[in-house]
């Protein structure tokens, strides 16, 4: 299929990850039996890679890209500025968790840092999350911690359809229940589980929890950005790492590929994209990578997506 350049939008086969805090809203949607707390829909990632379903490949999509990243990224784009989507979806709180920078990563897990966002397509009524905490002491943190006072110092935000969060590097964060959340974020798979509420898995056992490298990677005086919710096209966040964008698209919408890749989401009804001639229906909750070598796409109106794309210039 490949002769060095991959031009079509790519489809890929999501990852379902099994959890003790799963919900079944994307199971459901998808005519599955059991409940899937994780889906990864979009991930290069050499851990972790989706299989390519609309391309005759043996090939997963990490090493798609890595055989020619420039007609995939962009030129001068690489495997670290790839980003990384999925669904999560919740039945129960997961886990305080945090993530670290890339140097610390690098060094402790082979592996790039983790920023993310979640993007909130459906909560039931007060539903809400931790980012943060309420205090930047350490000290207070670690002694909270050995004395099981943990709780009351995790900043708690009521979260509902549409709203938009960061999750930085070294904050503590987690989704609590009844949540549908898309996240977007670089390509990482690194996660350090900080507290876990005492739990037990389906065995009995408590999950392992990653004491060092969570007070390591850590910073308690680092805040998210919290964008609520609104009916109309607006940009969510640009940062370095990415730029992310809530579209309600009232005329076709052209995007032009001059630089790099993006991804589109689709978090309303079916939709239409339009490459080289060719009609490509998007469901509802599908994602779709569109590489840069493929130029140009036109988004039907009536869509309401999520555009994603690297932030960085090269």
């Amino acid at each position: 299929m490949y002769s060095g350049e991959a031009k079509r939008p790519i489809f890929v086969e999501s990852i379902k990850v099994d959890t003790i805090w799963g919900g079944n809203n994307i199971s459901k949607a998808r005519g599955y039996d059991k409940n899937y707390g994780t889906w990864w829909e979009i991930s290069a990632h050499k851990k972790s890679s989706n299989k390519i379903k609309n391309y005759e490949t043996d090939k997963d999509f990490y090493e798609l890209i890595k055989e020619n990243e420039s007609a995939m990224l962009g030129y001068g784009y690489t495997i670290h500025e790839m980003l990384r989507l999925g669904y999560l979806d919740t039945v129960d709180s997961l886990s305080i968790q945090v993530h670290p920078e890339d140097e610390y990563a690098m060094k402790n897990s082979d592996d790039f840092g983790k920023k993310e966002s979640w993007y909130i397509i459906d909560a039931k009524p007060g539903a809400k999350l931790v980012a943060g905490t309420t205090t930047d002491d350490v000290d207070i943190i670690k002694e909270a911690f050995e004395n099981g006072t943990l709780e009351k110092y995790l900043k708690r935000w009521e979260v509902s359809k549409g709203d938009f969060i960061t999750i930085p590097e070294g904050m503590i964060h987690a989704l609590g229940r009844d949540i549908l959340a898309l996240e977007i974020g670089t390509n990482s798979d690194t996660t350090y589980r900080f507290y876990d509420y005492n739990r037990t898995d389906k065995n009995g056992k408590k999950r392992e929890l990653h004491i060092k490298e969570s007070f390591d990677v850590v910073d308690f005086s680092k805040q998210p950005e919290f964008v609520k919710g609104e009916e109309k096209s607006r940009r969510l966040i640009d940062f370095e790492e990415y730029i992310i964008d809530e579209l309600y698209l009232e005329e076709n919408m052209e995007i032009i590929l001059d630089r790099h890749f993006c991804v589109v989401s689709n978090i309303g009804e079916d939709c239409i994209i339009k490459w080289s001639g060719e009609k490509i229906i998007l469901q509802k909750y599908e994602n779709v990578f569109v590489p840069y070598a493929s130029k140009k796409i036109t988004i039907e109106k009536g869509a309401h997506i999520l555009l994603s794309q690297p932030g960085k210039e090269i």
